[in-house]
């Protein structure tokens, strides 16, 4: 991707970015709702990001004008490592996209921005069945699989996916 750009997220990238949820057939769910009710909240989501940049940071990849990946970072205190971790919430290629550098350009962003933070560690889940897991992405890009950690949740109501 010859002009690709990684910039902070603005509300007009909510649509594209609901796009690629859809074009990654991410859930059954999300896919059979009208557009608007899926970028809705991601605009509102990209506006707390923007006025909470010490603690969230929402960056998409662009290439020619097109949003063609983005992701999610939360920055938080974590008082067993005496310092801040990010937390990587989301990272999404469109799949006319992959393979093209855009995924690693945004980890590698998130990276950058992880060290001028003066973060101790990022973070970030998964699921082994998704092809970025199955072709060892991250561990490509330098991270490492914790063995002894079990990811929980807890939810409040119905995930989107």
């Amino acid at each position: 991707m010859a002009n690709l750009n990684i910039r902070r997220a603005e509300t007009k990238d909510a649509v594209p970015m609901a796009e690629i949820l859809r074009e990654i057939g991410w859930s059954e769910k999300r896919n059979n709702m009208p557009l608007e009710e899926v970028s809705e909240p991601l605009e509102k989501l990209i506006e707390h990001c923007g006025k909470d940049t010490e603690g969230h940071t929402m960056i998409v990849a662009v290439d020619e004008d097109k949003v063609v990946g983005f992701t999610t970072v939360h920055w938080v205190p974590f008082v067993m490592l005496g310092s801040w971790e990010g937390y990587v919430s989301d990272v999404f290629v469109s799949p006319t996209a992959g393979g093209k550098g855009a995924g690693s350009a945004l980890i590698k962003h998130v990276m950058e921005e992880g060290e001028k933070r003066g973060c101790m560690r990022l973070m970030l889940t998964n699921g082994k069945e998704k092809p970025s897991y199955q072709m060892g992405f991250y561990k490509k890009m330098g991270w490492t699989e914790r063995p002894k950690v079990a990811n929980f949740v807890y939810y409040y109501r119905e995930p989107w996916s």
